[in-house]
């Protein structure tokens, strides 16, 4: 469900959005806004999600450590 609300913004800011909409033959401003905002909330989560990543390797570093070491004991000469 979409909920009417009101933004203000510079008029020059509107003039060029409005501008590159239209040769684009994009969607109403409404829409660019919606997908930006979603752009920005997905980037604004990215950096905690990042951050349980490198916990996680962290947390098994020593074994995966382990299993590089044993790993290149396979190698052979060339």
């Amino acid at each position: 469900m979409k909920i009417e609300t009101t933004i203000t913004l510079e008029e020059e800011l509107l003039q060029e959005l409005e501008r590159l909409l239209r040769a684009n033959g994009q969607a109403s401003l409404s829409d660019l806004i919606e997908e930006l905002l979603e752009r920005f909330l997905l980037n604004a989560k990215k950096p905690a999600y990042d951050l349980s990543e490198l916990e996680l390797i962290n947390q098994n570093a020593n074994r995966l450590n382990k299993e590089a070491e044993d790993v290149l004991t396979y190698q052979i000469a060339l």
